[in-house]
């Protein structure tokens, strides 16, 4: 790979995923990413929550990039602001709650990438 993979978040569409949270996908192999990753900047509204869910085979790595929520993980719920990092292991139940009167901004990682099949509820 000669040039680097990605661009301007504004040559991506939106789209609301499965869990209900609003997600520009960056990086992806479909895109000429890695085959190992893939990047996405996720948006859950104020006053809103993903549904409980979890990834068969992705782990996933959350940094929030902006406003406040909760994180659940299993039974316990974690706070998040600017700044947190959180890993999902791939199987694990999880949900993320907007708490504040912004909206929360995720960076999402996940290995191997992100699939819509591999992405079971738990509710």
């Amino acid at each position: 790979m000669d040039e680097p993979a990605g661009g301007p978040a504004k040559s991506v569409e939106a789209y609301v995923t499965l869990d209900g949270s609003r997600v520009l996908e960056l990086i992806r192999p479909e895109r000429g990413g890695s085959p190992n990753l893939s990047v996405a900047e996720a948006v859950v509204e104020p006053g809103q929550s993903t549904r409980r869910h979890l990834h068969r085979r992705s782990d996933e790595v959350y940094y929030i990039l902006e406003g406040k929520g909760t994180v659940t993980l299993g039974a316990k719920g974690y706070e998040v602001e600017p700044g947190s990092c959180l890993l999902l292991p791939a199987g694990s139940v999880h949900s993320v709650r907007c708490d504040g009167p912004e909206a929360l901004r995720i960076l999402c990682l996940c290995a191997p990438p992100y699939t819509h099949d591999q992405t079971i509820f738990a509710d």
